[in-house]
């Protein structure tokens, strides 16, 4: 899950980046260029990202087991990973900030 989440993200961040960068081409040819140069991009990195990824969460996850215990370490080190992840998206889709939320209200 965190995998899948994380490739989403970056693969997203590249996507925004190819398709935000305007050249002086017609709608019709700017999208086939941008398509074909998303799948060169997005398709190795993807094979290159996932399996970095999933040796990473799982590196994270085995840290946390062994600081905190078998189960609240993968619950704990699973948590921060997702409520990281959260934010990110959060801010992605709705511009809203939850550091800033957060801060806010416990401060």
């Amino acid at each position: 899950m965190i995998s899948v989440l994380t490739l989403n993200l970056l693969t997203g961040f590249i996507t925004n980046y190819i398709v935000h960068y305007k050249i002086e081409l017609s709608p019709y040819k700017f999208t086939a260029i941008a398509m074909l140069t998303l799948v060169f991009i997005l398709v190795p990195a993807y094979s290159y990202m996932s399996g970095k990824i999933e040796v990473l969460v799982a590196r994270v996850l085995v840290s946390g087991s062994n600081s905190f215990g078998k189960i609240i370490g993968l619950l704990l080190s699973f948590s921060i990973i997702f409520i990281f992840l959260f934010a990110i998206y959060l801010n992605n889709w709705f511009n809203i900030n939850l550091l800033v939320i957060l801060k806010n209200k416990f401060l």
